[in-house]
């Protein structure tokens, strides 16, 4: 079971790529991506470690940190359930919310391969 309709919500927004591109280049934008991608798991892997010792708030502390990153990198599914993760709200969810995150991970790096960047390095 999903929280998420990934289906309907965007996964990323090449706006932000580009915001990241005219700020550095290209080769900043393809460190900062890489950056992401690599941190990104090990920050979701910390917030699941998080609820497996029954520490809520330490879930949203990463969540946090993940949801500024994700935001930084145009990746508005992530985003978006991060925003979820932080929320009381959804503290019975949280596992559901990682799972997705999982997901909408491989959904983002799917979608930086066909990201309308001309000529962009990943």
């Amino acid at each position: 079971m999903s929280l998420m309709d990934t289906a309907q919500d965007a996964v990323g927004d090449v706006n932000a790529l580009k915001r990241l591109e005219r700020f550095g280049g290209s080769k900043l934008r393809a460190e900062i991506t890489l950056l992401f991608l690599q941190e990104a798991p090990s920050r979701i892997a910390s917030a699941r470690a998080a609820l497996d010792a029954g520490n809520v708030e330490g879930v949203r502390s990463v969540a946090h940190m993940l949801k500024s990153s994700a935001g930084q990198m145009g990746a508005l599914g992530m985003q978006k359930l991060c925003e979820r993760l932080e929320s009381p709200e959804h503290s019975a969810n949280l596992s559901l919310l990682l799972a997705d995150l999982d997901h909408e991970l491989v959904r983002y790096t799917a979608w930086l391969e066909t990201a309308p960047l001309a000529g962009a390095p990943t």
